[in-house]
């Protein structure tokens, strides 16, 4: 089978900062709204690709200034969600979505196992391996990975209003998490604990390949401190207010990484 990637068509993922010294970690799995040559539109108008479906609005110019406002290596998807969505396990039911906000996506209806394994080999696992390398790189001067994946959130789902200005996504009760919350409720924020989405329920994705219960312990209980912050769109729409939302972010996990205790296990982390 040919490739699905063909000349002129971009790399799946791009590092910014890549010699950024800082151990913060930043991943943005959503950023990117671009589709593959070979793929057309799927079947779609482009003004999808600019709706939340298909890319998180913002959340590339917010990762870009963190990374550069920490001194951070920041991982950022390429390709449409819509094409193959990284922040899910490979056989996730919206891995491959037939439709987006009730909107059917035509080029994802009937895809054979070939088809699918194309978008995972080419674009999902190099994302997936850019991450490890990058966390290596971290490790191998001697720091200690701590990863924050960037995303955003529509204002009103299905009819539904979102009140929360800012959220923190997590599986378990991490100190890293605990201390994102304290500190951006503690700024006034309206703060979403597990909203809009809860990651106990729900596919935790690129964290929970990276960050939860698969290090580099020799035992498979080592994890690494995590967290998944969303932002809502309609507050992140431009250049300057990405930037608001970077400072604030960046000062947050200053104060999160100059309080060791932030950075341990969570409670009652099996340790062999």
């Amino acid at each position: 089978m040919r490739s699905l990637l063909q000349a002129g068509d971009p790399p799946p993922v791009e590092i910014l900062n890549p010699d950024g010294r800082s151990d913060c970690i930043l991943i943005c799995e959503h950023a990117g709204a671009v589709v593959p040559a070979a793929l057309g539109r799927m079947g779609l108008d482009d003004d999808d690709f600019g709706r939340h479906y298909a890319v998180d609005i913002g959340a590339r110019g917010v990762t870009e200034h963190l990374s550069r406002l920490l001194d951070a290596p920041a991982i950022v998807a390429t390709y449409s969600r819509l094409v193959v969505d990284i922040n899910r396990t490979i056989d996730h039911e919206t891995t491959f979505p037939v439709t987006g906000e009730g909107k059917p996506i035509p080029g994802n209806v009937g895809l054979s196992d070939a088809d699918k394994a194309q978008r995972i080999n080419e674009i999902y696992k190099p994302f997936d391996r850019a991450v490890q390398d990058v966390m290596n790189s971290v490790l191998d001067h001697g720091g200690r990975p701590m990863l924050l994946a960037v995303h955003s959130y529509t204002p009103v789902f299905f009819g539904t209003p979102r009140p929360w200005e800012c959220a923190v996504l997590w599986r378990e009760d991490w100190p890293m998490s605990r201390a994102m919350l304290g500190h951006l409720q503690a700024l006034g924020l309206n703060v979403g604990d597990n909203e809009p989405y809860d990651s106990r329920k729900q596919c935790f994705g690129t964290l929970d390949r990276h960050a939860g219960g698969h290090g580099d312990g020799a035992d498979g209980a080592f994890l690494w401190p995590h967290a998944l912050v969303e932002i809502r769109n309609n507050l992140i729409q431009n250049d300057k207010d990405q930037q608001s939302w970077a400072e604030i972010l960046a000062n947050v996990v200053h104060k999160i990484m100059a309080d060791e205790s932030n950075r341990g296990l969570p409670p009652d982390t099996p340790l062999g």
